[in-house]
């Protein structure tokens, strides 16, 4: 049996790892007895992929991993055995069974949405995005593998948004990710900071989820 699941990782856990978050799942799937299966080989382990890697420093709203079980599970009673174990600040959301012709996370997840918390006036934001929206290219510093070589992110950006909350106002951005263009979260911060908003003004970033954009539409990992 083959699931997909959607958990949260919360602002406490922001610095973990990759390989630290892999590492605790592995741990939580152990403790709770979950029936997962393993890979043949001398060193044999949980045929698990955590999907798209969240950067440290950013915490999570809906982040996803594939799990594939030796044997059916009730999928609601997964997620419970899970949560029980599983540290303050990370939390299985929901689980689905996947089809055996499903593409990886890796090759479906093309998307994802950043938000930014900022304190700045409302009005001030609305301009900044007007801006982006309206250039015709907006030009940073690669911060991936071609450093020093100038990347265009208007390309990538596909949707941007504003919204008030406690912290401040949310501005999301919702960016390519992979190929052909994949635009990391320290870009935006840096186009930002290129449109005129101070460092400090930057509260928080987290990734509000990851998607797979098919002809201009967005869906969840659990849809598609």
């Amino acid at each position: 049996m083959r699931i997909r699941a959607e958990y949260r990782i919360g602002p406490e856990l922001r610095f973990l790892s990759n390989l630290e978050t892999m590492h605790m799942m592995e741990r939580a799937l152990r403790r709770a007895r979950i029936p997962f299966a393993l890979s043949e080989g001398f060193n044999p382990h949980i045929r698990l992929s955590m999907g798209t890697v969240l950067p440290v420093g950013l915490w999570g709203e809906k982040e996803y991993f594939d799990l594939e079980l030796d044997g059916k599970m009730d999928l609601e009673e997964l997620c419970q055995d899970l949560n029980r174990v599983l540290p303050e600040g990370a939390h299985i959301i929901q689980a689905r069974e996947l089809a055996v012709t499903t593409p990886s996370l890796m090759k479906a997840v093309n998307c994802a949405a950043y938000g930014f918390i900022l304190q700045m006036m409302q009005q001030d934001i609305a301009t900044i995005c007007q801006n982006i929206l309206k250039a015709d290219e907006l030009l940073i510093p690669s911060r991936g593998k071609k450093k020093g070589v100038d990347k265009d992110l208007r390309k990538g950006i596909y949707k941007i948004d504003t919204q008030l909350t406690e912290a401040g106002v949310c501005l999301m951005f919702w960016v390519g990710t992979g190929e052909p263009l994949n635009i990391r979260y320290d870009e935006l911060t840096d186009l930002l900071q290129q449109q005129g908003v101070p460092t400090q003004a930057i509260v928080d970033v987290f990734r509000e989820g990851n998607y797979i954009r098919i002809n201009g539409g967005l869906y969840s990992p659990l849809e598609r």
